[in-house]
């Protein structure tokens, strides 16, 4: 069987590191560019890296703590890892277009 609350970790990392290259890149342009939009998308950024920061810390504290905790957290993991995966594809189509 997958571990989904793995993968779905993994796949958080890896929207965090998505996330480093996109707001790195806005805020070289917001220094160029000073706008409400530029603003706006780091804001954005931030916000969504934050999101993944909770999810690894949610997973942590889930698996580290209590074992009824981990089996609750196994009944919905494949939802938050579906959630992660879409949410890496549209940050990798975000950095491809950002970076160009």
């Amino acid at each position: 069987m997958v571990d989904f609350m793995l993968a779905a970790v993994i796949a958080a990392f890896l929207n965090i590191g998505l996330l480093l290259v996109t707001i790195a890149t806005y805020v070289q342009n917001m220094r160029v560019i000073r706008s409400y939009y530029t603003s706006g998308l780091v804001l954005v950024a931030i916000l969504l890296m934050i999101q993944n920061i909770v999810i690894v810390i949610f997973w942590f504290t889930l698996y580290m703590d209590d074992k009824a905790l981990m089996m609750s957290a196994d009944m919905v993991a494949h939802y938050l890892f579906a959630i992660n995966v879409i949410q890496t594809v549209g940050l990798s189509v975000l950095v491809a277009i950002t970076r160009r």
